[in-house]
Protein backbone atom coordinates (compact mmCIF):
# COMPACT_ATOMS: atom_id res chain seq x y z
CA UNK A 1 0.00 0.00 0.00
CA UNK A 2 1.25 3.52 -0.74
CA UNK A 3 1.48 6.30 1.86
CA UNK A 4 -1.46 8.33 0.53
CA UNK A 5 -3.62 5.22 0.07
CA UNK A 6 -2.91 4.16 3.65
CA UNK A 7 -3.88 7.57 5.02
CA UNK A 8 -7.07 7.70 2.96
CA UNK A 9 -8.07 4.18 4.10
CA UNK A 10 -7.23 5.04 7.73
CA UNK A 11 -9.24 8.28 7.52
CA UNK A 12 -12.20 6.48 5.97
CA UNK A 13 -12.25 3.80 8.67
CA UNK A 14 -12.13 6.31 11.53
CA UNK A 15 -14.16 9.13 9.93
CA UNK A 16 -11.31 11.64 9.84
CA UNK A 17 -11.63 14.57 7.44
CA UNK A 18 -8.60 16.05 5.67
CA UNK A 19 -6.10 13.26 6.33
CA UNK A 20 -4.78 12.80 2.81
CA UNK A 21 -1.00 13.36 3.03
CA UNK A 22 -0.98 15.18 -0.31
CA UNK A 23 2.23 17.07 0.50
CA UNK A 24 4.00 14.05 2.05
CA UNK A 25 2.99 14.81 5.60
CA UNK A 26 -0.13 14.82 7.70
CA UNK A 27 -1.08 15.61 11.26
CA UNK A 28 -3.32 13.55 13.47
CA UNK A 29 -4.63 14.14 16.98
CA UNK A 30 -4.81 10.93 19.02
CA UNK A 31 -6.37 11.43 22.46
CA UNK A 32 -4.95 14.95 22.67
CA UNK A 33 -1.52 13.95 21.36
CA UNK A 34 -0.28 15.50 18.12
CA UNK A 35 1.15 12.85 15.79
CA UNK A 36 2.98 13.88 12.63
CA UNK A 37 2.83 11.31 9.81
CA UNK A 38 5.56 11.66 7.20
CA UNK A 39 6.10 9.83 3.93
CA UNK A 40 9.68 8.54 3.82
CA UNK A 41 9.90 7.69 0.12
CA UNK A 42 13.57 6.72 0.49
CA UNK A 43 12.71 3.75 2.74
CA UNK A 44 9.10 3.35 1.55
CA UNK A 45 7.83 3.91 5.06
CA UNK A 46 5.34 5.98 6.96
CA UNK A 47 7.15 7.66 9.86
CA UNK A 48 5.12 8.73 12.89
CA UNK A 49 6.63 11.38 15.17
CA UNK A 50 5.46 12.66 18.56
CA UNK A 51 7.31 15.37 20.46
CA UNK A 52 7.58 14.56 24.17
CA UNK A 53 8.95 17.87 25.45
CA UNK A 54 11.89 20.19 25.77
CA UNK A 55 15.08 18.89 27.37
CA UNK A 56 15.42 19.26 31.12
CA UNK A 57 18.09 21.59 32.43
CA UNK A 58 20.26 18.63 33.50
CA UNK A 59 23.80 19.72 32.85
CA UNK A 60 25.04 16.16 33.22
CA UNK A 61 22.83 14.84 30.39
CA UNK A 62 21.15 12.14 32.48
CA UNK A 63 17.90 12.08 30.49
CA UNK A 64 19.74 11.98 27.15
CA UNK A 65 21.82 9.05 28.40
CA UNK A 66 18.65 7.29 29.54
CA UNK A 67 17.12 7.80 26.07
CA UNK A 68 20.17 6.25 24.41
CA UNK A 69 19.98 3.22 26.70
CA UNK A 70 16.26 2.84 25.96
CA UNK A 71 17.01 2.84 22.22
CA UNK A 72 19.40 -0.11 22.60
CA UNK A 73 17.58 -3.05 21.02
CA UNK A 74 14.44 -0.91 21.48
CA UNK A 75 14.25 -2.15 25.09
CA UNK A 76 12.43 0.95 26.36
CA UNK A 77 10.60 1.94 23.20
CA UNK A 78 8.86 -1.13 21.73
CA UNK A 79 10.48 -0.60 18.33
CA UNK A 80 10.39 3.19 18.29
CA UNK A 81 13.37 5.53 18.53
CA UNK A 82 13.90 8.39 20.97
CA UNK A 83 15.63 11.41 19.48
CA UNK A 84 15.94 15.18 19.51
CA UNK A 85 14.42 17.39 16.81
CA UNK A 86 17.32 19.45 15.43
CA UNK A 87 14.96 22.30 14.47
CA UNK A 88 13.02 22.72 17.72
CA UNK A 89 15.37 21.08 20.24
CA UNK A 90 12.44 19.05 21.59
CA UNK A 91 12.78 15.39 22.43
CA UNK A 92 10.62 13.12 20.29
CA UNK A 93 9.72 9.49 19.79
CA UNK A 94 9.42 8.19 16.24
CA UNK A 95 8.42 4.92 14.65
CA UNK A 96 8.84 3.84 11.06
CA UNK A 97 6.14 1.64 9.52
CA UNK A 98 7.28 -0.12 6.29
CA UNK A 99 4.49 0.43 3.75
CA UNK A 100 4.67 -3.09 2.31
CA UNK A 101 3.95 -4.52 5.78
CA UNK A 102 1.45 -1.91 6.99
CA UNK A 103 -2.32 -1.82 6.71
CA UNK A 104 -5.01 0.17 8.51
CA UNK A 105 -5.21 -2.25 11.44
CA UNK A 106 -1.46 -2.40 12.01
CA UNK A 107 -1.03 1.37 11.75
CA UNK A 108 -3.90 1.82 14.25
CA UNK A 109 -2.27 -0.54 16.75
CA UNK A 110 1.16 0.97 16.10
CA UNK A 111 -0.03 4.53 16.64
CA UNK A 112 -1.84 3.55 19.84
CA UNK A 113 1.36 1.97 21.17
CA UNK A 114 3.44 4.99 20.11
CA UNK A 115 1.07 7.43 21.82
CA UNK A 116 1.20 5.35 25.01
CA UNK A 117 5.01 5.32 24.95
CA UNK A 118 5.09 9.07 24.32
CA UNK A 119 2.86 9.66 27.35
CA UNK A 120 5.08 7.45 29.51
CA UNK A 121 8.21 9.32 28.38
CA UNK A 122 6.48 12.66 29.01
CA UNK A 123 5.82 11.55 32.59
CA UNK A 124 9.46 10.57 33.02
CA UNK A 125 10.65 13.86 31.50
CA UNK A 126 8.25 15.82 33.70
CA UNK A 127 9.54 14.00 36.77
CA UNK A 128 13.11 14.78 35.84
CA UNK A 129 12.32 18.44 35.29
CA UNK A 130 10.62 18.50 38.69
CA UNK A 131 13.62 16.82 40.34
CA UNK A 132 16.00 19.24 38.62
CA UNK A 133 13.99 22.21 39.88
CA UNK A 134 13.99 20.82 43.41
CA UNK A 135 17.75 20.25 43.25
CA UNK A 136 18.30 23.83 42.15
CA UNK A 137 16.41 24.89 45.26
CA UNK A 138 18.51 22.53 47.41
CA UNK A 139 15.68 20.08 48.11
CA UNK A 140 16.94 17.05 46.17
CA UNK A 141 20.16 15.15 45.84
CA UNK A 142 21.56 12.75 43.24
CA UNK A 143 19.75 9.75 44.74
CA UNK A 144 16.39 11.53 44.34
CA UNK A 145 17.21 12.24 40.70
CA UNK A 146 18.10 8.60 40.07
CA UNK A 147 14.78 7.47 41.54
CA UNK A 148 13.00 9.71 39.02
CA UNK A 149 14.79 7.86 36.23
CA UNK A 150 13.64 4.48 37.54
CA UNK A 151 10.01 5.34 38.16
CA UNK A 152 8.64 2.03 36.90
CA UNK A 153 8.14 2.94 33.25
CA UNK A 154 11.67 2.22 32.10
CA UNK A 155 14.53 0.35 33.67
CA UNK A 156 17.50 1.32 31.57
Amino acid sequence: MEYKELLVAFAAKYGIDGLDGVDGSAELNVDGTRVELVDDARTRSLVACIEIGQPPPDADGTFGAMMLKANFLFMGTDGATLCQNPKTGAYAIIHSFPLELTDVESISAGLESLVNHAENWRRVLSGIKHAEGARTNGAADASDHHEMLSNGFFHV
